[in-house]
């Protein structure tokens, strides 16, 4: 499975203004301008150069296309493609954050393209080295959330379980930094009805409840939440593609009847992105169309969607900009490791400041 942040040495592209880099998370390019879109969807992805070896990530270029229906899709015209791998896309306000190599911020009004440094931490405040990261939704103050993976380092291949981990946005970082805040499911892997790792999850409204999909290689499985921040229920386990693709991305259409799902399917060297369709709740698509095949850029594959609406969404309030004014936590906390009640609470114990977060299914108080 390939990461979602990737060292990478810049490939020679038309159009490139890349920046060799040597920490995944640093800034990607040094600018560029677009012309905005009104379409209603937006889709990053990435590409891969016909002749290159197409499972290195190093050879991947990012783009970011719209769509007036969901079906038809076109790059923004400006947008300069640069290295990274497994993108993804979400709007808030007036600006588009683009992951998968460091952060990029585009301007929906002026078109203007910025970069920054991205970064995932873990509980204990050290780099969580997040795999295929991608945006889950909105909290209520506006803060962005994440949805990923754990690295390579940190999974036991022989482990019956995989978890599905999930990080908020730190205030004040626009969308730069975000720490973990618990985990979205601990699958179990007998329980799985198709092959496959757990990778590339992505999070979506379907207009009742908040729908996790988990790639597991060529299939899409989904699982169901009442809440953005989970758990999301092993009981609603569903396949959503059966050998028909995975490295799923989905979004409920502007008018609320019609799910659409992009899934990567294709050999080696000729990989494109199709759409099934579907209502709420999540079931089996038996029929896939390609709407983004690898020929459209002249490339070997188009692959990795990380689809958003083209909305505004939640303004980013008190409790997600940067302020001056320093906040104190003065509810009580329970002792580490004693069960709390609200996921990203804070409190103090003898002194020391708490956060409930979620660890092996359970809401915790933890330093």
């Amino acid at each position: 499975m390939l990461l979602a942040l990737v060292s990478a040495i810049p490939a020679a592209h038309a159009g490139s203004n890349l920046q060799p880099k040597a920490d995944p998370g640093a800034a990607a390019h040094s600018g560029f301008t677009v012309t905005p879109t009104s379409d209603p969807y937006l889709m990053a992805f990435h590409t891969c150069a016909l002749g290159t070896e197409c499972t290195n990530p190093m050879n991947h270029l990012i783009r970011l296309g719209s769509s007036p229906d969901g079906r038809s899709w076109a790059q923004l015209p400006g947008w300069q493609p640069y290295s990274g791998s497994v993108p993804d896309v979400f709007r808030r306000g007036n600006t588009a954050y683009v992951i998968g190599a460091g952060l990029s911020r585009v301007n929906m009004t002026t078109g203007q393209v910025t970069a920054s440094s991205f970064s995932v931490k873990n509980a204990q405040g050290a780099d969580a080295l997040p795999r295929d990261a991608s945006f889950a939704g909105q909290l209520p103050d506006g803060r962005l959330v994440l949805v990923y993976v754990p690295s390579m380092q940190a999974i036991d291949p022989s482990s019956p379980t995989r978890t599905i981990l999930l990080a908020t946005e730190d205030k004040g970082s626009d969308g730069a930094s975000f720490t973990y805040s618990g985990d979205a499911i601990v699958i179990s892997t007998a329980s799985l009805p198709v092959r496959g790792d757990a990778t590339d999850p992505d999070i979506y409204w379907d207009g009742s409840r908040w729908v996790l999909l988990v790639s597991l290689g060529g299939n899409t499985v989904a699982y169901s939440s009442a809440n953005l921040l989970g758990p999301f229920e092993a009981s609603t386990l569903t396949v959503v593609s059966q050998n028909n693709g995975g490295v799923p991305s989905a979004v409920l259409s502007t008018d609320n009847s019609t799910v659409f799902t992009y899934v990567n399917a294709g050999d080696r060297d000729n990989v494109s992105i199709r759409l099934g369709t579907s209502v709420a709740p999540p079931s089996l698509i038996s029929s896939w169309s390609v709407v983004i095949p690898a020929s459209q850029f002249g490339t070997a594959s188009a692959e990795s969607p990380g689809v958003s609406l083209n909305s505004v969404g939640i303004t980013c309030g008190a409790g997600c900009a940067a302020t001056t004014a320093s906040t104190t936590a003065t509810t009580k906390a329970g002792k580490p490791g004693s069960r709390c009640t609200k996921a990203g609470a804070k409190g103090t114990y003898n002194g020391a400041t708490l956060a409930c977060r979620k660890k092996k299914g359970k809401l915790v108080w933890s330093a």
